[in-house]
């Protein structure tokens, strides 16, 4: 089975969750602390596939576990990044950081083809050339290094996910690895002080009652990053993390296009600088990624 319609279905829900994210992150400056609390909860979903599902063996259950432990890690440090930098920037870092580290470990491996580690370098390129415009402005050091740390701890996770999928069927890896969050959760609700952060009454958090707009937002933003990570797994069990991550310029289209609309009614939040230079850098972009997903559909 072709793992691209999946992928790239995934890139438009991940899109839509991260341009929801930065705008609760900014209008509303909540603690990330937050959004790992809440993506732990959504885990108690998992427990619907229980039916479809056998317990996995021991190692399974550990890789699948330690997999989507370090995938928080990664989300809470890009959560980070996104609350003190720009997401037209901070998500093409990391977007970047992690195909690239993943070719790296693939070549060194030789898991790749000739013709797939092209169209893994094109689609790099074209993602550097969407994104060039973007890498510019102030950048501090500590948003530099919560970029870093994420895109480590994303590349980590796909890793030992694709172990894991190798070993055993999808909808199993899948339920058991969401079950280690649900500790997490438990976690953050029994200690006072990460309690007061997430349930803070004078804070700026958002109001998660999913009757509040800002809740039924959160609640969409929520379900389309879950759905995009659900199709990101799937499209892992198909082919190699490298190929799926590199297809992340798809996704930089996606949130172009949500920044030009967006930018109209939120300008302080969603800015697109628009001349013929970021334009021609952009169609580059675009052209190598089509080139990219070309070699990866006809290989």
């Amino acid at each position: 089975m072709n793992h691209l319609p999946f992928t790239i279905a995934a890139y438009l829900l991940n899109a839509v969750a991260v341009t929801i994210d930065k705008f609760l992150l900014t209008k509303h400056n909540s603690n990330p602390l937050v959004y790992v609390f809440y993506f732990s909860c959504f885990s108690l979903l998992a427990l619907f596939l229980l039916p479809f599902t056998h317990f996995p063996s021991f190692n399974i259950l550990v890789l699948a576990s330690t997999s989507t432990l370090i995938w928080t890690i990664g989300a809470y440090f890009m959560f980070k990044g996104l609350q003190i930098g720009q997401v037209s920037r901070v998500i093409p870092v990391i977007g970047v950081l992690i195909p690239l580290l993943l070719l790296i470990q693939a070549s060194a491996n030789n898991v790749l083809s000739r013709v797939e580690i092209t169209a893994v370098f094109l689609l790099i390129l074209g993602l550097l050339f969407i994104t060039l415009h973007e890498w510019r402005g102030e950048l501090t050091a500590k948003e530099i290094l919560f970029e870093i740390l994420s895109a480590i701890f994303f590349t980590l996770s796909y890793l030992i996910l694709r172990q894991a999928y190798l070993q055993e069927q999808f909808l199993t890896v899948f339920t058991y690895s969401r079950f280690i969050l649900i500790p997490v959760g438990t976690v953050i609700l029994l200690t006072p002080s990460l309690r007061k952060i997430v349930f803070a009454k004078n804070s700026k958090n958002p109001n998660i009652h999913v009757f509040s707009k800002t809740g039924l937002l959160f609640l969409i933003g929520q379900l389309a990053g879950g759905g995009s990570e659900l199709l990101i797994t799937f499209s892992v069990a198909l082919a190699t993390p490298a190929l799926v991550n590199s297809l992340q310029g798809v996704q930089y289209i996606f949130l172009f296009g949500f920044s030009l609309i967006l930018a109209r009614f939120y300008p302080t939040i969603f800015r697109e600088r628009l001349n013929f230079k970021i334009m021609s850098t952009k169609i580059i972009g675009i052209i190598l990624i089509s080139l990219g997903l070309y070699f990866l559909a006809f290989k």
